[in-house]
């Protein structure tokens, strides 16, 4: 089909101008066809080899388009059951919904990025804090960042996309001008999954050593003096690598004309690199019961301990029998509820630690459930990973014990710590100097007579008769 047309054909209206609808359709002359690259769409989901074909009418308009053909099966599937075959007001409430969760998954993203990015500063600027003992600490949120990092740049490309969609220009001639970056952004998107998956996997596998970790230090302590920390190193970053090349080679041999790997948490293949998580947050959740076991019966027994040193501690057989019923029943109320409370705080500080809030993004989905449902989900889903450098960031760090000891200690080195100091001492010395002067008004004020001794007790010492007792109160 040639895109130059003369100016006859031009003046008797037998052509199909060009319009710029989703693509670009050229000028096209009427009763024939026009064949556009599906590569021109910027839906990722598009099968880049494929054409989408519309007529040019006999009235000089437009058919009707379908760009069905476009797309991926597994896209065109999702996009039916989560949008396509909803209500028109559905349709709306769906897209405003998904951008107030972008832009809310984006909030949260950034708020552990923060939060995540001080906490590194703290661990590698105070080297007192980096021991052996938080070196997996350290590991777990650098691939929470690089993580998150990822998760930043994505998006950021998403965004750069939505803003160039609307930039072609159609031109009468059928010519195309397009954004030169597109390619650029292709493969950097695909760079950006790539290193997304290689670090979530990295953070899954830290979370096994966390719970590695946990369960050596409140058990019998299993490879405790074995369990080197080049062991950990190889599997948190080394067993990441391997899972996640050998993934992306996959991909790249079966579905290399995806743009960005799109939907590729639905393709078959997914499971070599989701596989193992599974693994880790099956493992975890072991951990975690046995951890909460172990933690209840060692309260449970210090609190038997100590019922054990209150009785041995009772001198009077009499007070035994009276009170051994009524303590025995107080002491095992209170031990039940204080392990049982104690168990359950562990439980929920553990589960954003050891991985399972992913249980809820992976495991469950409610693309076809009504719009409530699916807003509910999006959103439980959204807040618990996208916080979650800050939950994990918070824990080890910002309520760390030794790093707010640390902190305090840098802190009263500092200028500022010797200012506040100076202001406040000067300020509670003022105050002191105000309190002593009052008291001594108050002792100047008091009358002489407050001195003397009372004349009435002595009257009534002379009027008691004359004893021994008396004699010896006396003297």
């Amino acid at each position: 089909m040639s895109n130059t047309f003369n100016v006859s054909s031009l003046l008797n209206n037998s052509y199909c101008p060009a319009i710029h609808q989703h693509i670009c359709w050229p000028l096209t002359p009427s009763n024939q066809l026009a064949n556009i690259s599906c590569a021109m769409l910027s839906h990722q989901g598009v099968d880049t080899l494929k054409y989408v074909t519309r007529k040019c009418l006999s009235s000089g308009n437009w058919s009707n388009i379908d760009f069905a053909p476009c797309f991926h099966p597994d896209v065109l599937t999702l996009l039916r059951k989560s949008f396509t075959q909803r209500p028109p007001k559905e349709k709306e409430v769906f897209e405003k919904l998904v951008q107030i969760l972008f832009y809310t998954e984006v909030g949260g993203i950034s708020i552990s990025f923060i939060s995540v990015f001080i906490s590194l500063i703290i661990f590698f600027t105070f080297r007192s804090l980096y021991c052996d003992r938080t070196k997996i600490h350290v590991n777990l949120l650098l691939a929470i960042i690089i993580q998150l990092f990822a998760r930043l740049t994505t998006y950021a490309i998403q965004m750069i996309r939505k803003r160039q969609s609307g930039i072609d220009e159609c031109h009468l001639s059928g010519g195309i001008q397009s954004p030169p970056n597109t390619i650029i952004l292709n493969g950097f998107c695909t760079i950006m999954i790539i290193l997304l998956q290689y670090s979530k996997t990295a953070t899954f596998m830290w979370m096994l050593c966390e719970g590695i970790q946990l369960n050596n230090i409140l058990t019998v302590g299993v490879f405790k003096n074995r369990f080197k920390t080049y062991y950990y190193h190889i599997l948190g970053w080394i067993v990441p690598f391997c899972i996640t090349l050998s993934w992306s080679i996959v991909m790249f041999i079966k579905e290399r004309r995806r743009r960005c790997f799109y939907n590729y948490n639905h393709l078959i293949y997914y499971w070599i690199i989701d596989g193992p998580r599974y693994a880790v947050m099956i493992i975890n959740i072991i951990f975690l019961l046995n951890i909460l076991r172990v933690l209840m019966v060692k309260m449970r027994q210090g609190s038997e301990k100590q019922l054990r040193e209150e009785r041995n501690n009772s001198h009077s057989p009499e007070v035994i029998s009276r009170v051994k019923h009524f303590v025995h029943r107080k002491r095992r109320g209170s031990m039940n509820t204080k392990f049982v409370r104690k168990a359950f705080k562990a439980a929920i500080f553990l589960l954003p630690l050891l991985g399972i809030t992913h249980v809820l993004e992976t495991f469950v989905s409610a693309d076809d459930k009504p719009i409530a449902v699916f807003a509910i989900y999006c959103c439980a889903n959204a807040v618990l990973i996208s916080l979650q450098g800050f939950y994990c960031s918070l824990l080890y760090c910002f309520l760390n014990a030794e790093v707010r000891e640390a902190l305090k200690r840098r802190f009263q080195t500092t200028q500022l710590f010797y200012r506040w100091k100076k202001y406040f001492g000067e300020k509670d010395s003022h105050q002191n100097g105000s309190l002593i002067k009052e008291n001594q008004s108050l002792v100047e004020m008091k009358p002489l007579n407050s001195k003397l001794p009372n004349t009435n007790s002595i009257l009534k010492r002379e009027k008691q008769p004359l004893t021994s007792n008396n004699i010896n109160e006396t003297d």
